[in-house]
């Protein structure tokens, strides 16, 4: 049996990880405005599935505060918003131009013209497309 302390670092850990997965999703159904309304629609979803997964928890002082019903439950609101989570991601993949993907991550996307000369040696280390 895991002693007292245990129970509450580990449970601690859960609150804290919980707090960080609704800050994300919070940011990600923020962010979803840019897409459709489906779209929009299941990142709210996602938010509001931790916000009931940390509801669920949020009272459990101990492993002994947390019945099989309400790991159930939780397990299972976890499930559906993975699965949300890979269907938004999948969307993504599919309909979002490739600039706007990689963003910031690239120093350039930049088109030249064929017969306009460029000096290379100031775009070096960028990404060229053309």
């Amino acid at each position: 049996l895991p002693t007292p302390q245990v129970e509450a670092r580990t449970l601690a850990m859960l609150h804290g990880l919980l707090q960080q997965l609704h800050a994300a999703c919070s940011h990600l159904a923020a962010g979803a405005r840019a897409f459709p309304s489906s779209v929009q629609e299941t990142a709210g979803h996602v938010r509001h599935g931790v916000e009931g997964v940390q509801a669920s928890l949020a009272s459990a002082r101990s492993f002994q505060d947390l019945s099989g019903l309400v790991l159930a439950h939780s397990r299972d609101a976890v499930t559906r918003v993975q699965l949300s989570l890979e269907g938004l991601l999948e969307h993504v993949g599919q309909h979002t131009p490739l600039p706007w993907l990689v963003g910031p991550f690239a120093p350039a996307l930049v088109e030249y013209p064929e017969d306009v000369p460029v000096d290379m040696s100031k775009w070096e280390g960028c990404v060229t497309v053309g």
